[in-house]
């Protein structure tokens, strides 16, 4: 059920964040907190200036795409700009400078709801190097705005300013009553760790309490995780002490063993699942594996237990699904590709017993693809190219048919472009170069096809520049000289051309290096004096972006390929040809 968001109907959105791609990480993480952020209960159906306050603030929309000409935006994004309750614009000297963003925010405005724009500060002094994109402080003009610089309220403060101005509520009130529940919950653990966490302990062994002194333990202990795995992960995260929250996930771990899924109500496992599945991600980022699988295990027989308690249930399928395919990627990442693909194919009868009990809900329809994708991936992994392929390829007619169906639904194509894609690169690595070649046209007919339904959005043409770069490199092998130089002319156009619009786009950069180092590549088969000033002309676009993103694996490849086409272009043997 989509939330209640106020007074607007149409409304699909909480929020759209507008924001430079130089801010993108600030981005990222502010659309984490706001999706997991939970109203404290006693806001929960009052009513502020915004309207009805709901548990939680719902989707924000992010768009991943920099704006291609000066002032354009695409179907897509101004669909989401009217469906959404209010704009936040991530201020910054760059978002100050981007066109990009200043169009959002004239766009936002043109729907006469000024007072729904909320900037966050992230860089930049206001007073000093202007951080408002121009269409906020025009006509005198005083924006909303929470400052998250440390100098400023700070990453905590502001974010509250921020939810506050959304829901529509005095910032003190909502701080009351967050500080309200962190000290309830913070309570609660300062007792357990005293006591040696004897609470957790009496909580394990209900068949020795009555009814109603369980369900007060279980509430105690739905209020103990939430601090532990959320707030409390969040602190300890600002001051460097993970050590610390690894042993709170630990004792939870352990409590969790110890309870029968049987013995509890239905919203303490849905809470110990979702707590469950947040610490085997941890885990997992920190090459946890044995750790994370246990997490997982025990996710997975909670949302089991659900399961069975209302086979009817979707959600509570699909909560299942998930886990299942939690426990086979980590079995995946400990190289038991027995194990991963029986935990996977699990996740795929899910999927399938998923989308048949409801096929208008067109996600679950999507999960099943998604698992053949999986399972793909596996195969290919375990150098099961053929049956990598076969998978893919049940997968990919999935999308076809949606597509078919969905001809302007461009999220769609764009799937079953990455698919086609997939199924190119598969093919080289089997060198059946001719069947490769296919696949890569194919993707780029329909890159061909996405540009025209929405010109002006720049993925389309970034997609569209790798895969010209892919056909070069799949002609190249198999012997089609002339056709590769075709492939990378028009990579090295489209690349040029972007860069112009920005310069400091290091995606952009990074194609137009790769793109270069085809044509000297080329070039060099024939003119090797004329193709080394084009590979050292390679080498300092891609040593830029490297030295600004070091670990930036790809960029590196392409580098160090560079630098050895250098050294053959070099040898006298070549050069004096």
């Amino acid at each position: 059920m989509r939330p209640d968001f106020g007074a607007i109907a149409h409304v699909r959105y909480r929020a759209f964040l507008s924001y430079s791609h130089n801010d993108a990480h600030w981005a990222r993480w502010l659309l984490r907190r706001l999706e997991s952020y939970r109203v404290p209960g006693r806001l929960v159906g009052t009513h502020g200036r915004a309207g009805a306050i709901p548990a939680k603030l719902g989707a924000v929309f992010r768009d991943r795409d920099e704006l291609p000409t000066a002032g354009d935006l695409s179907s897509t994004i101004r669909e989401a700009l009217s469906e959404s309750d209010a704009l936040i614009v991530i201020c910054s000297p760059a978002a100050a400078r981007s066109q990009w963003v200043d169009a959002e925010v004239r766009a936002f405005m043109a729907q006469e709801r000024t007072d729904r724009i909320f900037c966050f500060i992230v860089e930049g002094d206001p007073a000093v190097d202007n951080c408002f994109p121009p269409a906020t402080i025009e006509d005198g003009r005083i924006p909303l705005a929470a400052d998250a610089r440390p100098e400023g309220d700070g990453k905590d403060r502001a974010f509250l300013k921020l939810v506050a101005g959304i829901l529509g509520v005095g910032y003190d009130a909502l701080v009351q009553r967050e500080a309200q529940r962190r000290h309830r919950r913070l309570a609660i653990v300062t007792a357990a760790a005293l006591a040696g966490m004897t609470v957790t302990s009496g909580l394990a062994i209900t068949a020795h309490v009555a009814r109603n002194d369980a369900q007060r333990r279980q509430g105690q202990a739905e209020d103990l995780l939430g601090f532990m795995l959320g707030d409390l992960r969040k602190k300890l995260t600002t001051v460097g002490r993970l050590d610390l929250m690894r042993t709170v996930d630990d004792k939870a771990t352990t409590y969790f063993a110890e309870l029968d899924p049987r013995d509890l109500n239905d919203r303490a496992l849905e809470e110990q699942a979702r707590s469950l599945t947040g610490i085997g991600q941890v885990r997992m980022e920190e090459n946890r594996y044995a750790e994370a699988m246990r997490a997982f295990q025990q996710a997975y027989a909670r949302t089991t237990a659900l399961a069975a308690r209302d086979p009817s249930n979707g959600q509570r399928l699909f909560d299942r699904a998930q886990a299942e395919y939690w426990i086979g990627n980590v079995a995946w990442q400990q190289n038991k590709f027995d194990e991963a693909e029986r935990w996977l194919e699990r996740y795929r009868a899910s999927a399938e017993q998923l989308a048949s009990m409801d096929r208008n809900n067109f996600d679950w329809q999507k999960e099943v693809a998604y698992a053949h994708q999986n399972l793909a991936i596996l195969a290919d992994a375990r150098g099961d190219h053929e049956g990598a392929e076969r998978a893919m390829k049940r997968g990919l007619e999935l999308f076809r048919g949606w597509v078919k169906q969905r001809p302007n639904d461009t999220q769609l194509r764009a799937e079953e472009s990455t698919i086609v894609s997939w199924l190119g690169t598969n093919a080289e690595t089997q060198k059946r170069y001719d069947d490769s070649e296919t696949w890569f046209t194919t993707l780029l007919g329909n890159l061909d096809t996405l540009r025209k339904q929405e010109p002006d959005n720049a993925n389309w043409r970034k997609e569209w520049i790798d895969a010209q770069l892919l056909l070069a490199q799949t002609r190249f092998k198999r012997g089609d000289l002339a056709g590769a130089s075709v492939a990378s002319e028009a990579a090295n156009h489209e690349a040029d051309a972007l860069v112009k619009h920005d310069p400091t786009n290091r995606v952009w950069l990074s194609q137009q290096g790769i793109a270069r180092f085809w044509r000297a590549q080329l070039t060099g088969l024939g003119q090797p004096r004329q193709a080394m000033p084009i590979a050292q002309e390679a080498e300092r676009m891609l040593a830029s972006i490297v030295a600004a993103e070091p670990t930036n694996k790809r960029v590196v490849k392409w580098l160090n390929d560079t630098r050895v086409l250098q050294t053959q272009l070099s040898k006298p043997s070549v050069a004096t040809r």
